[in-house]
């Protein structure tokens, strides 16, 4: 049993999929200075997740319906300047699992609320924008937490939204939304001083939510996600504008070294843990290399509502 699961009696009342209740607290020890408290409980529909797992939180192959199709890009300095708006297919959110702005109430929506509204607590100061969003390891469902999340910052009123995909070995986000793959985006710019990130940033169909796609993939992802041109770009992308929250889909912290080095820039960081998957070791370890960072909180992912039909569990907390 993962230790989200046992830990999850400080949300209440979420229980693990096989319907036994939750046990005792699982931190302890060395982890005890990094020990979140889990203070928010919040429940929402589950479904496939953007990281290809199917609706019992399993990882499978082949589920993910073919993406919606996208012109070849185009690198031209023209084409830059004026990319076209990405369509993300309402029908396409539904049918994943993901929020939809202009539908009624859900309980996956009505969890996200409660999980932005810790976040968005936390901006306090435009360096408090940057949100890293992670895992231990791959199939947790971070992509689809911080896709989930971004739509519902994008639905308040005096906020914008940039989703930018920070997994730079295996970009999901914009497969996830249903748009093709390999687009010009984060890399390109840190390779290339000529391009400017707002020849790469796009807008997209949902009002206030823009993505920077993950670019073209280098074999120097971790140098230059620790480099000075990074640096120099997070701060550009929080600040130049007021309202907007910049959210990071960043690599899984126990997978890929990149990850630790994108840490270092953020002001907020979500871990998103898995109930019944997520281990108590994989948890600890990925915990202990975020040393150093203010405010780094656990998103309960996966863990049923006891009072629903089928349903999963959104907790989360900072500590």
């Amino acid at each position: 049993m993962g230790i989200v699961v046992r830990a999850a009696d400080k949300l209440g009342a979420v229980r693990s999929p096989d319907g036994k209740g939750t046990g005792a607290d699982a931190w302890g020890g060395a982890a005890e200075a990094h020990k979140p408290d889990l203070i928010e409980r919040a429940i929402g529909m589950g479904g496939p997740q953007a990281e290809t797992v199917n609706g019992e939180g399993q990882v499978v192959s082949g589920s993910r319906p073919a993406v919606q199709a996208q012109p070849e890009p185009d690198r031209t300095l023209a084409a830059r300047r004026n990319p076209p708006i990405l369509e993300i297919q309402k029908q396409w959110l539904r049918q994943q699992n993901f929020i939809t702005p202009d539908d009624e109430r859900t309980p996956i929506g009505e969890g996200f609320r409660r999980i932005k509204r810790r976040i968005l607590a936390n901006v306090t100061d435009p360096a408090g924008n940057l949100v890293m969003v992670t895992s231990a390891l791959q199939g947790e469902g971070k992509t689809f937490c911080a896709v989930n999340l971004a739509i519902s910052i994008a639905m308040e009123v005096d906020r914008t939204v940039l989703l930018v995909d920070a997994d730079t070995a295996r970009p999901n986000v914009l497969p996830a939304l249903g748009l093709q793959p390999g687009l010009p985006g984060l890399m390109d710019v840190l390779v290339d001083r000529s391009i400017d990130v707002a020849d790469v940033v796009r807008q997209t169909s949902i009002e206030k939510l823009s993505i920077l796609p993950a670019g073209t993939p280098n074999r120097l992802a971790t140098e230059m996600l620790a480099s000075e041109a990074m640096r120099t770009l997070i701060r550009e992308l929080g600040e130049r504008y007021d309202d907007r929250i910049v959210i990071f889909d960043s690599p899984p912290l126990l997978a890929a070294s990149e990850a630790v080095a994108l840490a270092a820039h953020m002001s907020q960081i979500v871990v998103v843990v898995a109930a019944e998957q997520t281990t108590e070791v994989a948890l600890k370890d990925a915990l202990s290399r975020l040393e150093g960072c203010k405010h780094v909180g656990l998103l309960l992912n996966k863990g049923q509502d006891p009072g629903a039909d089928s349903g999963y569990g959104y907790g989360y907390g900072y500590g």
